[in-house]
C-alpha cells in the first residue's frame, strides 16, 4: 500500500475505450465520502487531494506519537483511502458496467514542491528518512525524535540524550548536532514538514514576547434629558477589543543545514510551541527568510517572528 501526500494535487485516471460515463467513488477511513462522476469519451481525471485532506488533522498535543498511533486513521494523522471506479458505454450509466477497477493507499498532509519533478501526483519515498535536512538541531543532554519509512512502513526514531555525530537510517545518514543552551533557554516548534510527518525544530537564541491589541472605536453621545453630562464618562469608547501575544525567536549561530528547515516551517500550515513548560498552537508572521551560507556568511542565525494561533480574550462559540 502506497504512501501518498495531497497537499499537492491527486489526479486519478479512468481509461476504456468506447466508454462515456466515468464514476470514481472514494472511500475515506472505512466509510464511501464521495461519489464522483464525468460524462466525457474514452477516459475521466478526477483530482481528489483536497477531498482526502478534510480527514487529515494531526492533532499534536505535545506528544510525539508513535508510528503505531501515527498511521491509526482513527487518530487524524493519516487517512486510509480507497478507490473504485467503474465506466459505462451510456450516459446514463445503467446496467452492468462494462469496467471496474480499485486501488489504496494511506494518504499523509504532504506536499511536492513544483521544481521537485515533473510528474503531478506526489508518492512519499518507500524507504527514507522523512526529513529534508538530514542534520537535527538539538540542546546538550536533550532527547529528540524522527520519522522514517522502510518499504512504506512508517517508524519512529528516538534519539537519545547523548547522541551525537552520524547515525545510519533507512539508507541515509542522519547528523546529530548539540547547541550550548547556558544562556537562553531554548524553544522547540513542532510542525507539519513536506512529508505530511511532524518534526522537531529547535530555536537556542534569544526570546522576546510581546503583545499587540486590536479594537474599534465610536463617540457616544450621553447627554441626558436637562442637557448635562458626566466627566467620568467615556466620550469616545472602544469595543471588539482583542489581541494576541507574540514571539520573536533567535536560531543561534548553527549551519546552512538549517535552510530546509526553516523553509519547511514557513510553508507549514499546522504549528506549534513548546515555551514555559506549555504547548501553544501558533502561526507564523515572518513571511521571507533570506537563506544563508556559510561561504558568503561564515556564521547562519535565523530570526522567526511567530504569534499565538488565538485572541488573547477567549471569541470560542
Amino acid at each position: 500500500m502506497a504512501n501518498i501526500g495531497v497537499r499537492s494535487p491527486r489526479f486519478v485516471t479512468v481509461g476504456s475505450s468506447g466508454k462515456v460515463r466515468f464514476e470514481l467513488n472514494v472511500t475515506i477511513n472505512g466509510t464511501l465520502r464521495y461519489e464522483l462522476f464525468k460524462i466525457i469519451d474514452d477516459s475521466a481525471t478526477f483530482e481528489i487531494a483536497e477531498l482526502i485532506r478534510d480527514y487529515i488533522t494531526n492533532p499534536y498535543s505535545g506528544t510525539m506519537p508513535t508510528a503505531t498511533a501515527y498511521t491509526t486513521n482513527s487518530n487524524g494523522y493519516v487517512a486510509d483511502v480507497g478507490l473504485g471506479w467503474s465506466a459505462y458505454t451510456n450516459e446514463e450509466g445503467t446496467g452492468i458496467p462494462a469496467y471496474t477497477g480499485g486501488t489504496s493507499f494511506v494518504a499523509y498532509d504532504g506536499y511536492k514542491f513544483f521544481d521537485e519533478s515533473l510528474t503531478a501526483n506526489y508518492d512519499l519515498p518507500s524507504t527514507a528518512v522523512l526529513l529534508t535536512s538530514k542534520t537535527i538541531w538539538l540542546p546538550e543532554n536533550t532527547a529528540g525524535v524522527f520519522y522514517y519509512t522502510s518499504t512504506d512502513t512508517l517508524t519512529k526514531y528516538d534519539i537519545g540524550t547523548t547522541t551525537e555525530g552520524d547515525i545510519s537510517v533507512a539508507g541515509d545518514t542522519v547528523t546529530i548536532k548539540r547547541q550550548d543552551c547556558s544562556k537562553y533557554d531554548p524553544i522547540k516548534l513542532v510542525f507539519v514538514n513536506k512529508f505530511g510527518i511532524l518534526q522537531q525544530l529547535w530555536f537556542f537564541g534569544k526570546t522576546t514576547e510581546s503583545s499587540s491589541v486590536k479594537n474599534e472605536q465610536y463617540k457616544s453621545a450621553d447627554i441626558s434629558a436637562s442637557g448635562s453630562y458626566s466627566p467620568y464618562k467615556h466620550q469616545f469608547k472602544r469595543f471588539n477589543s482583542n489581541g494576541k501575544k507574540s514571539y520573536v525567536l533567535n536560531s543561534a549561530f548553527v549551519d546552512e543545514t538549517y535552510n530546509d528547515s526553516v523553509n519547511e516551517l514557513l510553508l507549514s500550515e499546522q504549528v506549534w510551541m513548546h515555551i514555559n513548560s506549555t504547548i501553544v498552537p501558533i502561526n507564523i508572521i515572518t513571511s521571507d527568510v533570506t537563506y544563508r551560507t556559510s561561504l558568503n556568511d561564515k556564521m547562519v542565525q535565523y530570526t522567526i517572528e511567530v504569534e499565538k494561533a488565538y485572541d488573547l480574550i477567549s471569541t470560542m462559540r
